[in-house]
């Protein structure tokens, strides 16, 4: 096809031509140039004489619609969309910021060699990406993700670009039109229908691209499963994972990204049989209860037991010699001495804070398959910590002070970089019975999540 525009032409007086990045069924793409900034940009045309598809003109002001809501780092920002008319033509075009960096398509093309560590550093960027979008209300798909869709700057950062296949889900024009790629369409795209799921094994035929450089139409299959294994040369953990990414059956692959970065990044169960479930301690009062897909802990005030009073004791004794301390040097007319009391106060307060927690709060923990949250209540002070269950890496017990030369132990909810910590002042026995409760609801849900 003959590129309509050449280098340094003038769109719109404001926009200069730089170079043709890629042309496809839905439109040219340029790199240019905003005549008054420099700022380089991505400008997408599509010409009306000559259209065979009157469709195209609606995905492409869909693709415009959408991105203009759109904001997340691996998607170029949305800048503006307008229409040219000439004497025999009318032009539509779409400007973003311009993704600096290379196409895995043309990466692999050029050399570029992929092990299964940066197949899998490529696969959770993009189902980040894809976490979001499918997370809008109503959820975007964008039903056209393959290696010339995804571009690898030089520091490994990943970017998803060309939204003109975009649907939301919401549209009643699923089954009337066949959009995608032969190799990187789901089965259920021929058949014009599409689901988050749908984006999911784009990114897989596209992981099997970047591994084998071959296209997944080229491999063998049967029953529509590729048979991609003799190709790769990656754990059977990866295979397995891919295997599930690339299920023919929408409703056999992953049940969202989310499902899928967590299997990814964590496809080991901490507790893979419902047998080695957990049993209460005898006399608890912790409440803990359970569902397939809920864990809900309450923990009551523990009152002055367990760690409470080994605490007790010990604030009691360092507030006093604090208090004496200050009190004779304040007395003796040396008042200066006493700022230096000002540390040992502060942690003499903490105990209080401390004690008075264990008196009082109440603590309740809340973990579905897709959110958590870690409240305490104090009176009718509460405050609340949330976050995303596929975030959770693990739940273990901390030290959180030493008392008599002993740890004093915690629980601690990993997220990310993040801990969330609860619990001290139980038993040691029920600590590591919250501590199994939890890690045996994570595993049964680590496919869900």
């Amino acid at each position: 096809m003959e590129l309509s525009r050449a280098t340094n032409d003038i769109i719109d007086g404001r926009y200069r031509v730089l170079r043709c990045l890629g042309q496809g069924s839905s439109g040219t793409t340029y790199a240019a140039e905003v005549l008054d900034t420099g700022h380089a940009i991505a400008l997408k045309e599509l010409s009306l004489r000559g259209l065979q598809d009157w469709k195209k003109i609606e995905l492409f002001e869909r693709e415009a619609g959408i991105l203009k809501t759109l904001n997340h780092p691996a998607i170029p920002r949305y800048i503006d969309a307008f229409q040219v008319d000439t004497a025999d033509n009318r032009w539509f075009y779409l400007a973003q910021d311009l993704a600096e960096g290379t196409s895995l398509a043309d990466w692999v093309e050029a050399g570029g060699r992929v092990n299964e560590a940066e197949a899998r550093r490529i696969a959770a960027a993009v189902l980040d990406v894809l976490s979001y979008l499918h997370g809008l209300n109503p959820p975007v798909i964008h039903r056209d993700l393959k290696p010339q869709n995804i571009i690898r700057r030089d520091d490994g950062q990943i970017y998803l670009v060309d939204f003109g296949a975009v649907q939301t889900v919401y549209r009643d024009d699923q089954g009337s039109t066949v959009v995608g790629t032969y190799g990187y369409m789901a089965p259920e795209q021929f058949r014009g229908q599409a689901v988050p799921a749908t984006d999911l094994y784009g990114l897989g035929a596209t992981l099997l691209f970047v591994l084998t450089h071959q296209s997944p139409a080229d491999l063998p299959q049967a029953r529509l499963r590729l048979n991609f294994r003799p190709y790769l040369s990656v754990s059977a953990a990866f295979a397995d994972w891919l295997d599930q990414l690339l299920d023919p059956l929408v409703e056999d692959r992953f049940a969202s990204a989310q499902v899928a970065l967590a299997a990814l990044t964590q496809p080991a169960p901490l507790v893979p049989m419902a047998s080695l479930r957990p049993r209460p301690p005898a006399g608890t009062r912790v409440r803990v209860q359970t569902s397939p897909t809920e864990l809900r802990i309450a923990i009551p005030p523990v009152g002055l037991r367990g760690e409470t009073i080994g605490l007790a004791l010990f604030g009691l004794f360092w507030n006093g010699f604090v208090l004496f301390w200050t009190f004779g040097v304040v007395s003796g007319g040396a008042w200066w001495f006493g700022l230096f009391a000002i540390p040992f106060w502060v942690a003499g307060f903490g105990m209080i804070g401390g004690i008075i927690n264990n008196l009082l709060a109440h603590v309740t923990l809340r973990i579905d398959r897709h959110h958590f949250s870690l409240s305490r209540r104090l009176l009718r002070w509460t405050r609340q910590q949330a976050g995303n269950t596929a975030d959770l890496a693990k739940v273990e017990l901390q030290t959180a002070y030493t008392q008599n030369d002993r740890p004093v132990q915690t629980i601690t909810l990993l997220e990310g970089i993040n801990q969330h910590k609860f619990g001290t002042p139980l038993t040691a026995i029920e600590k590591a019975w919250l501590v199994e409760e939890i890690s045996w609801f994570l595993g049964q849900n680590g496919g869900d999540r």
